[in-house]
């Protein structure tokens, strides 16, 4: 069976997101980390989450993430299902991430938006269902 194992992202301050995605998900810890040549330059990267998939947070970005609302080529967000969605909330609120928007009602799901300090959008579910028709019902 086929399933995303990683997402690479380069950020100006691996730290901040690490702390971010370790208080998302106290589950998740660095699971290996490094250096290496980035194009010249010598940086660090850690790879984020368990032993099934994993964030691979780098140094190296420059600039800024474009606003989500705008048009632009590139990944606009990353989901991540989680076993309770008002637990994350919470912990993500008291570390200073507020929720930034909240998806569509819908009766087997629901979904937040939040931004990490380096502007990088996350979208965290919980699925109130194991029926996959119910899940991925958008007719609702």
């Amino acid at each position: 069976m086929a399933y995303v194992e990683h997402a690479n992202i380069s950020v100006l301050n691996v730290e901040e997101t690490i702390n971010f995605l370790t208080t998302a998900i106290p589950s998740w810890s660095v699971r290996g980390q490094g250096e290496m040549n980035w194009f010249g330059e010598q940086i660090r990267w850690f790879h984020v989450g368990d032993n099934q998939s994993y964030i691979a947070v780098q140094e190296g970005g420059f600039g800024q993430v474009q606003n989500w609302k705008e048009r632009w080529t590139g990944v606009k967000h990353i989901g991540i299902v989680v076993p309770d969605l008002d637990s994350l909330v919470s912990r993500l609120s008291e570390a200073g991430y507020p929720v930034d928007h909240a998806g569509a009602d819908h009766p087997y799901r629901r979904n937040v938006y939040i931004f990490d300090s380096n502007n990088i959008q996350y979208e965290f579910m919980q699925y109130y269902s194991e029926k996959y028709e119910e899940r991925n019902d958008y007719s609702l």
